[in-house]
């Protein structure tokens, strides 16, 4: 913002001593009447304090002029500095508003990280029990080849080979937390087993109580692994047995 110069009661113009002197002469009146004549006698003290005055004055003048100048360098400034005020509030405005998207995005991106290792975590372990079960199926296979070669005499070196082979592998499942069921004996849990026979007549038994492991389950840790295909009971014959009796008597 500029302030112009403006003339007006209380402004003060640079004078020079001839100026005044002009005007004070020119502008005296005595009585209603004009001097025609700008001669007066002044004498010597006179003319140097008049000269003081004029010398004060105009000194006063050029202090009002750079007093003047400065003031409105002020107002300048302090017009440039609301400006930059304003400015720099727009500027925060801006800043919280990038600073709450970035949170924001933040806050995503930490979302879909747990998010994905979650899913690396199950994959890992889906993959991982994918493998166990293949490697607890060539287990079975090694143990079936042991047993049949304990009824082939003759092969006692083999058979010693074969039976560290089969030793080292059920290290390496007892390693990564299996361990195998024990399932003969126990009542049927169609969580734990499957049952693939069943036999009657075991009236000395419980109904499907588990006679056989055809193939034995496994745990993971405490998951199951792979359920065992079992061999349960039934006492099916002597109910039958007791429906007879009733429908002779």
């Amino acid at each position: 913002m500029t302030y112009n110069y403006k003339k007006g009661i209380g402004d003060i113009k640079p004078m020079s001593f001839e100026e005044y002197n002009n005007r004070f002469y020119n502008g005296r009146r005595m009585s209603g009447r004009t001097l025609l004549s700008p001669q007066v006698s002044v004498s010597r003290e006179e003319l140097r304090e008049l000269k003081a005055k004029v010398e004060k004055y105009e000194a006063l003048a050029e202090v009002h002029k750079r007093v003047k100048t400065q003031n409105d360098q002020l107002l300048k400034e302090l017009d440039d500095l609301k400006d930059d005020a304003r400015k720099f509030k727009e500027l925060m405005e801006e800043k919280e508003k990038f600073l709450n998207s970035l949170l924001r995005v933040r806050a995503d991106f930490e979302n879909y990280k747990k998010i994905s290792e979650r899913e690396n975590s199950k994959y890992r372990a889906y993959a991982l029990e994918q493998i166990l079960k293949k490697l607890v199926d060539h287990y079975d296979d090694l143990v079936r080849a042991f047993n049949l070669m304990k009824m082939v005499t003759n092969m006692n070196g083999i058979r010693d080979g074969f039976k560290i082979v089969v030793k080292n592998f059920e290290k390496l499942l007892v390693e990564e937390g299996i361990r195998a069921m024990n399932s003969e004996g126990e009542i049927f849990d169609p969580f734990k087993q499957e049952a693939i026979l069943v036999e009657e007549g075991h009236t000395d038994l419980p109904d499907n109580t588990i006679l056989e492991e055809l193939d034995k389950g496994y745990f993971l840790k405490d998951k199951i692994l792979r359920p065992a295909k079992v061999k349960i009971s039934k006492k099916t014959i002597q109910k039958l047995n007791n429906q007879n009796n009733k429908n002779k008597n």
